[in-house]
């Protein structure tokens, strides 16, 4: 027994035939689920209550496992012998119950430990605590047994009742209504609210709760994606707004210098009347046209550093467009990725507080072969975008962008060096259109050129270049190859 990564309680069961199998359980979850599992993964074992059932039930023999009917309540037995011969017995209650499922474990009916213990000053009704008799939980009242969606639906309760209480009703296949494959609801009789949804009969509860075990922890995960990709575009958002603000204080001093023959003439004309002034006003006059004059040479000198300075910006500006159409199409193994990168964007924190960059497994990249025998490599994200320009692609391969907007590195390269066929330009462009802000337009033009007219972008996040010597391709975009519906894929 122990606890898995995602918090759940397990035990590994070992069958007869030497095969294990993980009883899951979520007893916290809305609804609590219970799964069985494939595999022999580590269990951690901490302190505690998971600490207790690990010790109590190693070794031990599940002998069975009994449900109270009309309740959300699961028993299973131990038992063990020693080698003297002396039994014991022990009994884990599965406690179901929304909002409030509980794991006891039980011993000759005194509690060993739960995973949620309270005393009777908690609950005047019962109370689960180590030491103290074990007492059921009490049955739900009996109107409750007619559940909502079943009275909503014009199922007699009587009939129902009766049915739901008979070996039939555990025989019988359930009833599960699914919309778009996702599954909604499963019972025991038809539910007419649902007879415009997709409807199955399934044989196994369990089967079915293993189904929305894994549907559920499939909206987790894109929900936690989801709000990553939120907090990386408000980073972004932030650092555009410092950005604009900064070009606009750019633009007000290159107005200042444009004006600078402004200043050098109104010094020329205090020197050019410096004799038509009284004595006593000459030496002010003269002050003042020094400083005129220093200041049309220092507004003249800054030009340049305008010039650097606002192309720089102008590059972080595109790194931040193409960083936030990366939040939206990027998958969610490679958020880490993408967080790296744009925490690396901020001017202000050190060598010593940036994060470094996301080591993780390589992964192959994605890539097409095409009939007519060339290699296509696809970027999915900022580091393979660089991987596949400067360490995948060879001088000579050609290398695809779509032409003024966010989008993916595409390569296109040939085994034998030789040149590619029209086609095969033509489906890595339509590859480089799809995977690229642009995938939604009709026609998109794309720019390409050999991999070593490619450069990358001094200070700039990973995937941002510069490129010369480039033609242009318009075309549809494609996810797939245009000579194969399949696409020939890899990943």
């Amino acid at each position: 027994a122990g606890r898995l990564p995602d918090g759940r309680v397990a035990l590994a069961l070992r069958g007869r035939d030497g095969a294990t199998v993980l009883l899951a359980v979520d007893a916290f979850a809305s609804p609590p689920l219970v799964t069985l599992e494939a595999g022999e993964p580590a269990l951690a074992v901490e302190p505690g209550f998971v600490r207790a059932v690990a010790a109590a039930l190693r070794g031990t023999t599940l002998t069975a496992v009994r449900a109270r009917r009309g309740d959300r309540l699961l028993r299973l037995s131990f038992s063990s012998r020693s080698r003297f011969g002396v039994g014991d017995e022990l009994e884990l209650y599965l406690e179901l119950v929304p909002r409030f499922g509980n794991l006891v474990l039980v011993k000759g009916e005194r509690v060993v430990t739960a995973a949620k213990e309270f005393s009777p000053a908690d609950n005047a009704q019962r109370a689960v605590a180590a030491g103290l008799a074990y007492a059921l939980p009490p049955l739900p009242p009996e109107a409750m047994f007619l559940p909502k969606i079943v009275a909503q639906s014009g199922v007699e309760r009587d009939a129902f009742l009766a049915f739901a209480q008979s070996d039939e009703a555990m025989r019988d296949p359930l009833y599960a209504y699914r919309r778009d494959g996702m599954l909604l609801q499963a019972h025991l009789v038809p539910l007419p609210a649902f007879a415009d949804m997709d409807c199955t009969r399934e044989a196994s509860l369990l089967d079915v709760l293993g189904e929305l075990r894994v549907q559920d922890v499939g909206l987790v995960e894109r929900e936690r994606a989801g709000r990553r990709r939120r907090a990386v575009v408000k980073r972004l958002m932030q650092r555009e707004r410092k950005v604009r603000d900064e070009l606009a204080l750019l633009a007000a001093k290159r107005a200042r210098a444009a004006a600078r023959d402004a200043v050098r003439i109104e010094g020329d004309r205090i020197f050019a009347t410096l004799h038509e002034l009284p004595e006593n006003a000459r030496a002010d006059a003269k002050e003042r046209a020094v400083k005129l004059f220093a200041e049309y040479k220092k507004l003249a000198a800054a030009v340049p550093h305008i010039d650097r300075r606002e192309r720089d910006v102008r590059m972080v500006l595109d790194a931040v467009d193409a960083l936030r159409w990366e939040a939206e199409r990027i998958a969610p193994e490679d958020l880490d990725d993408l967080e790296s990168v744009v925490a690396q964007m901020d001017p202000h924190a050190s060598a010593a507080v940036r994060p470094a960059p996301v080591r993780k497994r390589k992964r192959a990249p994605l890539e097409f072969r095409t009939a007519g025998g060339s290699r296509i490599v696809v970027g999915r994200s900022p580091s393979e975008n660089a991987e596949v320009t400067f360490k995948v692609a060879r001088p000579n391969d050609l290398w695809f962008h779509a032409r003024g907007i966010p989008g993916a590195h595409v390569i296109l390269a040939r085994d034998d060096r030789s040149e590619p066929p029209e086609q095969d330009i033509e489906s890595a462009a339509s590859l480089a259109a799809y995977y690229s802000k642009a995938k939604t337009n009709l026609k998109v033009p794309i720019d390409y050129t050999l991999r070593k007219h490619v450069r990358k972008q001094r200070n700039a996040p990973p995937g941002l270049v510069w490129f010369t010597d480039a033609k242009t391709v318009t075309v549809e975009p494609r996810g797939t190859l245009v000579d194969s519906p399949a696409g020939n894929a890899t990943a």
